[in-house]
Order: structure tokens, then C-alpha cells, then sequence
């Protein structure tokens, strides 16, 4: 339990009869009815792990019981991961899942401790957010065009560490625009962006909800976004299409899934009550405030496609960008 911070999410049984509605009756009997544990694969006070506990007190408000947020870092998300994955699959042990193990690692992990193909049954897509490129404020660098006209070596990005989904964005970017930066690898996105604001690396490639803050206090510089259109709440920023790098259109995402073997009708339950979730206006809110969009996977089956979708797209940009597998 050393690797574990649990914390309970409110909501439980005072949030009054209608909560139940949500509930349902398995083979096995009522569900739920007993506590409920999420494992967020990354430490406490990050912005997978703010979502966790935001879902965790929304699901506890419908289903009637406790959600305990179980942070397990390591890896890259990869011992969370791999904790859900051998959980029993009663509906009692969910997964905050993120593009890193279940869409990226495969290619860029030597030996992950999990099959993210067939360990998981998906339950809903919460939200995505598309990567900035930023630059660090203390640093000369205020446009991308600054970047491409860098002299060669000058330059340095930070990443969550190797084998990352920032680090293949990172390294896409070199291949694509024939510009040499150095990458330092840190462990974990808070090292990461802490690095980018004093200085000791030029540039990040960030999800848009880990990069805003800085860039709303004047800490970093946003450079370019990947998505195929620009941000409303970042109107001055370009596309990377608009810099001349088309086709680089990368988002971070999160969602929730449990064990494979968990009962059909408790995935649905789960599914509809996350979808409820998502599409609430102040959640809504909060997802647009931080640059990204909610869920819109209708089903589990949706998710599970989506996520199929998202492993086909990231191989590629692994085997296009070179990073080796760690």
C-alpha cells in the first residue's frame, strides 16, 4: 500500500434515496453495495488524478456509496494500470485510463504488465484535451517560426519521461520539420512543465489542460496547437498545419474502464451514469475551460472502438517519429 493515497470521494450515502436509481441487481446480488475503487495511475494533485476524483464524487452523488481514489504511480501509468487489470471484475475496482497505457505504451514499452487489448472492458470516454506546443517564458523563443529558424541544437523540450505520448509528439515534430531539439525526459508531467518554468528546458509539448494555467499567468508561451482547428480560448495561437506541419493532430485523453469479466449489466450502469456525468453543464464547463471536449462515446462499445482507433493512429506516429521502445 506504500505506492497507494486513498482518499474518499464524497458523496455517499447522504446524497438521499434518489442515488439508487442508479443501482442494479446482478447474478451475484445488489450492486453496489459495498465502497468502490477507482485507481488513478498517477500521483495525487495531477490533472488525471483531478478528474479522478471529480468522477469519483459525481459517481458517488448517483450510485449511493463511497468511490475511493486509489493513486498508483509509477511508470508512466503503467503500475496503475496493471493494479486494475488484476483486480476482480465485480464492478468494484474501476480504471481511470489514459491514452499513455492503453494507446501509446504498447509501442513504446518493451514489457508492459498488462494487455491493454483484452485486460479491460471499456465503460465511457470522459474527456480529451489536443497537445500545445509551449515555449517557457524565460526563454527568446515567442512563435513557433522561432523554433523552425533556431540554430540546430540550441533547443530543448521536456517530456513526461520516455516512451510518453508527449515524447512521441516531441519527436514527431523533429522528424516533420527537420529541427533539432534535445529532449529531456523527467518523470512525470509535474517535473516536466516545473523544468519549462525555470528555464532548464525551451519548450513542452503539454495537453492543453496542463499547459493553461502557466500560460494564463504569463509563465509559458503557447506556440502552436495540434488540432484541426484553433482554440477558442487561444485565438492567436496557429495550427501546426498553419506552421506548415499538417496531419498533426494529437490529443490526450481519459476515461474510465473495469477489469474484463465484469458483468454486462453493471458496464452499463456505470456506462450511462458516466455519460451523465460528462454531458452535466458545470462538468461540460470545465472540460471546455481547460481547451478540451467531453466524452461522446455513446456506449461501451463506442469507447472500446474509439480506443482501437486511437492504438492504430499512435503506432504509426511511433514507428514515424523512431522513439525506441524502453
Amino acid at each position: 500500500m506504500s505506492l497507494r493515497t486513498l482518499i474518499v470521494a464524497v458523496g455517499g450515502l447522504v446524497a438521499g434515496t434518489s442515488c439508487f436509481a442508479q443501482a442494479t441487481t446482478t447474478a451475484t446480488g445488489h450492486y453496489p453495495d459495498k465502497p468502490i475503487h477507482l485507481v488513478v495511475p498517477y500521483p495525487a494533485g495531477g490533472g488525471a488524478d483531478h478528474w479522478g476524483r471529480l468522477v469519483a464524487a459525481k459517481l458517488a452523488e448517483r450510485l449511493g456509496q463511497q468511490v475511493i481514489v486509489e493513486n498508483v504511480p509509477g511508470k508512466g501509468g503503467n503500475n496503475g494500470t496493471a493494479v486494475a487489470a488484476k483486480a476482480t471484475p465485480d464492478g468494484y475496482t474501476l480504471l481511470l485510463g489514459s491514452i499513455g497505457p492503453l494507446a501509446v505504451h504498447p509501442y513504446t514499452y518493451k514489457d508492459l504488465p498488462f494487455d491493454p487489448e483484452h485486460d479491460f472492458v471499456p465503460i465511457a470516454l470522459l474527456e480529451s484535451s489536443p497537445i500545445l506546443l509551449v515555449a517557457s517564458a524565460k526563454s527568446s523563443v515567442a512563435t513557433a517560426t522561432d523554433v523552425m529558424r533556431t540554430n540546430p541544437g540550441s533547443l530543448s523540450y521536456a517530456s513526461n519521461g520516455n516512451g510518453s505520448p508527449e515524447e512521441v509528439a516531441g519527436e514527431l515534430f523533429k522528424v516533420r520539420s527537420k529541427v533539432d531539439i534535445a529532449h529531456h525526459p523527467y518523470d512525470g508531467a509535474g517535473p516536466a512543465r516545473k523544468a519549462v518554468l525555470a528555464g532548464e528546458a525551451t519548450l513542452m509539448f503539454d495537453p492543453c489542460k496542463g499547459a493553461l494555467p502557466a500560460i494564463h499567468q504569463g509563465l509559458q508561451r503557447p506556440l502552436a496547437v495540434a488540432a484541426p482547428s484553433r482554440l477558442s480560448d487561444l485565438p492567436q495561437v496557429p495550427t501546426f498545419a498553419e506552421i506548415g506541419i499538417p496531419n498533426y493532430d494529437l490529443r490526450i485523453w481519459t476515461g474510465v474502464l473495469a477489469p474484463t469479466g465484469t458483468p454486462r449489466e453493471i458496464v452499463t450502469m456505470l456506462n450511462k451514469a458516466v455519460q451523465e456525468i460528462v454531458q452535466s453543464p458545470d462538468i461540460k464547463k470545465e472540460i471546455a475551460d481547460e481547451g478540451g471536449e467531453p466524452g461522446t462515446t455513446t456506449s461501451p462499445e463506442r469507447f472500446g472502438e474509439f480506443i482501437k482507433t486511437e492504438r492504430t493512429h499512435w503506432r504509426a506516429l511511433v514507428r514515424e517519429s523512431g522513439v525506441p521502445k524502453v
